[in-house]
């Protein structure tokens, strides 16, 4: 897993505990000197690197479609046809409400639809008449007004009771809990002969066809990613042997989180044909598409110290005079877990001092052992010792 980078505030704050440390430790692990007095310490040269070739960041698998079921009306509840673990297809029935209600409700309807075309159809016949009559100054105008509004408002009641037998017959079906998709019930929130109201969830269901992981990319990352849809990832899952699947970007966030200061990215992978990926299991999301870097140099955290105005500082060592000088340095992000990135007067052949800094002073004598790289103590390779040249 990869760290998090660290803020210059951050970074500034662990000097000084390196310092305080440094003040009461007394287990400096430096190597004995062969001369009395002159105490030894390891060199090794700043590292100059151009960035990482892939990141990593956790995340947690989980379904493309993860769904929270409820009625849409109430009711007691019937029948239970699916339990977790069942795979269902889209539109079969899940659970049932008793619908008698809601049938003997439709037949009422029916019934007063029938009555309502009755009296519509009279009242329509009564205003045929009245127009013929009106047109041989049989009726008054009155007369023809009081006809014509009956037809109309019979009309308008016919209307009212089909559409209200529509939604009875809406809640008829509704009472029937429906699988919006095919997938599979995960988890079963009520049990059989419960009063539901509507609303209420009650069963869980999901769509593993395709699986999702979410990663949160820090804000010093994100910037060499290529971000467009379709991007490639690996993914590594430790609970199936560490193998590796194809993922790809789905979508991404353009705007940072307030509190973590990260971008979230969601890639997306098909379901293995074999099984074996279940939502909740943990992965790491491996990017290598990465725009490149620029150089940068970067030290041990370890051989970071501060001087009195709490400038960071490293001790450089003078193979001409056998002797050390602090530099002062600026720090930048955390590169790795180890090392951090720092910009000044530093230059690639310098010689940092890497071990034994913690009693030094400026212009002190110093016998030294050269490694490789800059390293911290629990990475460094066989030292080399830095022969005295003879005047």
């Amino acid at each position: 897993m990869r760290y998090n980078p660290a803020t210059p505030h951050a970074v500034f704050g662990i000097v000084l505990f390196l310092l305080l440390l440094a003040g009461c430790g007394s287990g400096d692990m430096r190597p004995e000197s062969n001369e009395p007095g002159k105490p030894m310490v390891s060199v090794a040269s700043p590292q100059v690197k151009t960035g990482k070739s892939l990141y990593s960041y956790p995340g947690e698998i989980r379904a493309n479609r993860e769904t929270e079921l409820s009625f849409r009306v109430g009711g007691p509840l019937t029948a239970i046809l699916k339990k977790p673990g069942d795979t269902v297809r889209k539109g079969e029935i899940l659970m049932q409400l008793d619908r008698r209600d809601y049938l003997d409700n439709i037949r009422v309807l029916e019934a007063e639809l029938a009555g309502a075309r009755a009296r519509a159809k009279k009242s329509a016949a009564d205003f045929k008449r009245a127009k013929e009559l009106l047109k041989q100054d049989v009726i008054a105008q009155a007369d023809y007004d009081l006809a014509r509004s009956s037809s109309l408002s019979a009309d308008a009641t016919v209307q009212n009771i089909r559409a209200q037998l529509a939604l009875a017959r809406h809640s008829l079906e509704d009472a029937s809990l429906r699988a919006p998709y095919g997938g599979t019930v995960t988890a079963q929130l009520v049990e059989n002969h419960e009063m539901i109201s509507a609303g209420r969830p009650v069963m869980r269901m999901h769509d593993m066809s395709s699986l999702e992981i979410d990663s949160n990319v820090p804000e010093n990352d994100i910037g060499r990613f290529m971000l467009s849809k379709g991007m490639k990832a690996k993914l590594r899952l430790p609970s199936l042997g560490n193998r590796f699947f194809d993922a790809e970007l789905r979508e991404w966030s353009t705007e940072a989180d307030k509190a973590t200061r990260t971008y979230k990215l969601t890639f997306a992978l098909p379901a293995p044909a074999e099984g074996g990926i279940l939502p909740g299991m943990t992965a790491e999301v491996v990017v290598s598409e990465l725009k490149p870097a620029e150089p940068v140099t970067t030290v041990p955290l370890s051989v970071l110290a501060a001087d009195r105005e709490g400038n960071s500082i490293v001790w450089i060592y003078d193979e001409a005079t056998q002797t050390v000088e602090p530099r002062t340095i600026e720090t930048g992000t955390m590169y790795d877990d180890d090392n951090i990135v720092v910009t000044g007067e530093l230059e690639g052949d310098d010689l940092i001092v890497t071990e034994g800094m913690h009693s030094l002073a400026a212009g002190m004598k110093v016998e030294a052992v050269k490694t490789p790289a800059a390293t911290t103590s629990r990475q460094q390779k066989t030292p080399q010792h830095i022969s005295k040249k003879k005047p």
